[in-house]
């Protein structure tokens, strides 16, 4: 494909391959810390809530600015 622009229905599940990689290896390595007690789970997961409501918070925010 080189020399070639990837159409964005290309472009969309290249990334999308991307990101499902990125989360099997995400998976496979939380599986490891948290079998050999170096991590929380449960801590993460409510850290994981918080950035993603602050994200949202501060998307709302931005999206009212537009208006």
């Amino acid at each position: 494909m080189e020399g070639q622009e990837a159409s964005p229905e290309q472009a969309m599940q290249m990334i999308q391959q991307r990101l499902n990689d990125l989360q099997l290896t995400l998976h496979a390595l939380m599986s490891v810390l948290d079998e050999d007690e170096m991590i929380d789970q449960e801590r993460i997961n409510e850290k994981a809530q918080e950035i993603v409501e602050n994200l949202e918070e501060q998307q709302a925010a931005q999206q009212e600015d537009l208006e």
